[in-house]
């Protein structure tokens, strides 16, 4: 390999989709790295914000060849010295797989990355594109028309604890950090930006087999949004529905979004209080009056310990109203809109055995 060694957009975007042990450096500044990312890179910045900011300005007032002098003189020195270290160190780390190197298209950051990585006696290949060569691999995936299975099931069925157990699945809201509801935002953790979900979902779609299965979705996940002709294929592919009691939808709930987080430290009005604004939020939806009512019964419950087995009907009881009288009937509307076929109905168990079957075949 040569300093100018360089490998396509196409192949590192592979690498990435299938091996979380490579080593793939993305030498762009903290704020491009935050607007968009892949999973498995590491963002070591050649140049930071407040540098990129400096540059552009020397750019804009003295032109491009004096933002080049500047450029040089802040990677420089100590600065530098300690770049170099971390990129070579995070190379040494898997010294097995081959590591690559990119910037936003490139160019002149990676070419110089790559060359002081290589007078070290490493080696790296650049990325042909960059950033933008990755993410253009990323949408062509995520227009590749494979065909879905759409599990489906009311709010509580355990729709994502199913396609856990199964072999070929995309975890949609894992994806997007959220449970895409009006109580779905996971405690103490933010959801990744637009430009990062496309490009994990495109990671995750990378070597989907046939009836892959999603979980059913709206078209937003809390913030994120499902790209529109993703979303398109989604409407009308053929699905397998759960059926379960509303009574154990309510207990589902109840252990995922209150005893979970109650085990884990929570404090139990901090619970009550992120509940209540959710409530008050769907409040026109529901009506003053079934809103007023489920408050009440919610602002009981949380006086018990929700970790103690004799208080779980008091929680039970506004979480099932809250599932009857909202949840359920979103759901049948948004059901109702998709002309989609049925391939099986039946209990969790029953549609975990098809879905298995189904992979086998």
């Amino acid at each position: 390999m040569n300093n100018h060694s360089t490998m396509p957009a196409a192949e590192a975007f592979k690498l990435l989709s299938i091996n979380n042990k490579i080593t793939a450096i993305d030498v762009r500044s903290e704020g491009e790295h935050q607007k968009g990312h892949f999973e498995n890179t590491v963002n070591m910045p050649i140049l930071s914000d407040a540098h990129r900011h400096d540059v552009g300005l020397t750019y804009k007032n003295e032109g491009s060849e004096a933002a080049k002098v500047l450029g040089h003189e802040l990677v420089s020195g100590e600065y530098k010295e300690r770049m170099i270290r971390q990129w070579c160190e995070s190379i040494k780390s898997h010294p097995q797989q081959l590591a690559f190197i990119f910037c936003w298209r490139g160019g002149l950051r990676s070419r110089l990355a790559q060359d002081w990585i290589y007078q070290q006696g490493l080696d790296v290949f650049r990325v042909d594109s960059g950033y933008k060569g990755l993410r253009h691999e990323a949408l062509k995936v995520l227009e590749n028309p494979v065909p879905f299975v759409i599990l489906s099931g009311m709010t509580g069925s355990g729709k994502t604890r199913l396609i856990h157990k199964l072999r070929h699945f995309v975890d949609l809201e894992g994806l997007a950090n959220h449970r895409g509801s009006a109580f779905g935002a996971h405690f103490g953790t933010s959801q990744p930006q637009q430009g990062t979900f496309e490009n994990k979902l495109a990671q995750s779609l990378y070597h989907v087999a046939d009836n892959t299965v999603l979980e059913d979705e709206s078209l937003n996940i809390g913030r994120c949004h499902l790209p529109d002709s993703f979303y398109a294929r989604m409407v009308p592919a053929p699905m397998v529905m759960i059926e379960t009691p509303v009574r154990i939808r309510a207990l589902e709930i109840f252990k995922e979004y209150i005893q979970t987080p109650v085990a884990g430290g929570m404090p139990l009005h901090e619970l009550e209080n992120s509940f209540a604004n959710n409530v008050d939020r769907i409040r026109n939806k529901l009506g003053g009056l079934e809103c007023d009512n489920i408050k009440n019964l919610l602002n009981q419950s949380f006086q018990f310990d929700a970790l103690n087995e004799d208080c779980t009907d008091a929680y039970l009881d506004w979480i099932e109203r809250l599932l009857t009288h909202y949840y359920d009937k979103l759901y049948s509307h948004s059901l109702s809109l998709k002309s989609r076929k049925t391939l099986y109905k039946g209990s969790w168990q029953d549609c975990l055995d098809f879905l298995t079957h189904l992979h086998h075949e």
